[in-house]
């Protein structure tokens, strides 16, 4: 459904700029931007609309009144029972704010449709899909999104998608022909900002997105779908004057204050989608953004709060506090669009959420091109060797031909992983930090054929499984792993 902005105009009273004639708003003294939000063509109150600065809620008439300066965009943070806006396949919860060379006040309305409250709904989350230029635009058409169209239209019932950043690598012209691909899944997908989307060649933060901005709105916004109140933020501080990574993961001062006003207009019982690039804080390695424990203030009062990132390109998730979990995900485009796994030899996929009321009732990563079930992978002894990393003649550099890996790839600590050789009892598995051996085979070191020569196995991989059979010469492994959400996964490997 489209929003429709309608801009108005006098000294004591807008009068129309364009769109079709709408109510005129008497501005209070010292508002220079006002508008109406109807639903079904009725004025609402209680609605919050904000310009990223400041935060309102409508009247009874169904007006908002604010003194804006300096701000691109207007947006509303669409209520739980109102359609979200599309237009041009994309989510378009915000308008222009265009004064021109006029000092006199501006009236933008937003139109919405009512949608019975989505009480049950799934959400796609992806992360790092980063095409660089045609050729890697290509290669999402054909490699990617064929599995992806496939499997969303298996969905059914209310469905959205977030990209949580690195939209496009360093390359700004390449958002519409990402926007042509993925609004193929029929599914409004919400867009994240990231360092990649970022022009490295402005050394200024605030314009340095101001590419993203044009295309896709602002970069940090809310609404709700159910009883999930949803935010995007930007937590790339981007200076670049020493080149494309001169950038400190940090959220601004002028978001934290934005995003404390917004949630000031949600009740506590809600549950929050807390949407970004960098992760605020990592269960394997010490690094997080800057001011991560502002950002966790203003969240640790609501029902649950799940943070969704990327950056890394493999997956893992983040314990924070009892009601708060970060969720990093593996990149959509895999390792630098070097073949079809991450730097931790998970698929290059997305995870999908199933949300019912308040709580996520189901949640697991998809392989683009893989079978929803496959989760696990065994890698017998020689295979497995591979962890120890490749020579020059791609061989393992060490051989162990008594150890069977196990890479599962969207563990977290609540999981239970347990093996069985041929028929005997289930033994519990503990994880370790151990290359993917398919990882080290194809991205290690410098290879001449590969697309992006900077993609490695990742040190950081923690979902990993090591296991030394009792017998030889053993016959099968099988592997279940039981998730946070009772899902078993169960897979079985023959000796070769």
């Amino acid at each position: 459904m489209k929003s429709t902005a309608l801009l108005i105009l006098s000294f004591l009273s807008f009068s129309a700029i364009h769109g079709a004639e709408t109510e005129q708003i008497r501005p209070l003294s010292g508002r220079n931007l006002a508008g109406r939000v109807t639903v079904d063509g009725k004025p609402r109150q209680g609605v919050v609309v904000s310009d990223g600065v400041n935060v309102v809620a409508t009247d009874d008439n169904g007006v908002y009144q604010m003194n804006t300066s300096g701000r691109q965009h207007v947006f509303v943070s669409v209520p739980s029972d109102c359609e979200i806006p599309i237009e041009n396949g994309k989510p378009k919860i915000y308008e222009e704010i265009d004064f021109g060379d006029r000092k006199t006040p501006l009236q933008i309305d937003f139109n919405l449709k009512s949608q019975p409250k989505a009480t049950k709904f799934q959400l796609m989350a992806m992360a790092d899909i980063q095409p660089g230029d045609l050729v890697e635009i290509a290669m999402l058409d054909e490699q990617i999104m064929p599995g992806m169209i496939e499997f969303a239209n298996t969905l059914s019932g209310n469905v959205y998608g977030i990209s949580l950043g690195d939209i496009v690598w360093n390359n700004p012209g390449l958002y519409d022909s990402y926007n042509t691909h993925i609004s193929r899944m029929g599914i409004p997908v919400f867009p994240v900002i990231g360092n990649h989307d970022h022009n490295e060649f402005v050394h200024d933060d605030t314009m340095s997105d101001k590419d993203f901005r044009d295309f896709f709105g602002p970069t940090y916004y809310s609404c709700n779908i159910g009883d999930w109140h949803l935010v995007a933020l930007d937590d790339v501080l981007m200076s670049g004057i020493r080149g494309r990574g001169d950038y400190t993961g940090e959220i601004t001062p002028q978001q934290l204050d934005w995003l404390k006003k917004d949630l000031s207009y949600v009740d506590k019982d809600k549950s929050l989608i807390v949407a970004m690039h960098i992760p605020t804080k990592r269960r394997n390695a010490p690094a997080h953004i800057n001011n991560a424990d502002q950002l966790y203030e203003l969240l640790k009062d609501f029902n649950d709060v799940r943070i969704l990132t990327g950056h890394t390109h493999y997956n893992f998730k983040t314990d924070i506090a009892p009601n708060i979990t970060e969720q990093t995900l593996a990149s959509m485009m895999g390792a630098f669009w070097n073949g079809d796994i991450c730097d931790d030899g998970s698929p290059r996929g997305f995870a999908m959420y199933e949300f019912d009321g308040n709580k996520i009732v189901n949640n697991y990563y998809k392989g683009s091109a893989t079978p929803r079930d496959y989760q696990i992978k065994i890698y017998q002894p020689y295979e497995a060797s591979y962890r120890f990393g490749k020579d020059k003649d791609g061989k393992p550099e060490k051989i162990d031909n008594d150890s069977i890996l196990v890479n599962v790839f969207f563990w977290h600590t609540d999981w239970k992983v347990e093996l069985k050789e041929d028929n005997g009892e289930w033994v519990t598995l503990n994880n370790e930090f151990i290359l993917d051996p398919q990882a080290v085979k194809l991205l290690q070191g410098k290879n001449p054929w590969e697309k992006r020569p900077s993609a490695e196995p990742t040190k950081r991989n923690d979902h990993m499984f090591l296991y030394k059979p009792s017998k030889r010469k053993w016959k099968t492994i099988t592997v279940r792993a039981t998730d946070t959400y009772g899902n078993v996964y169960t897979t079985t490997e023959k000796r070769k």
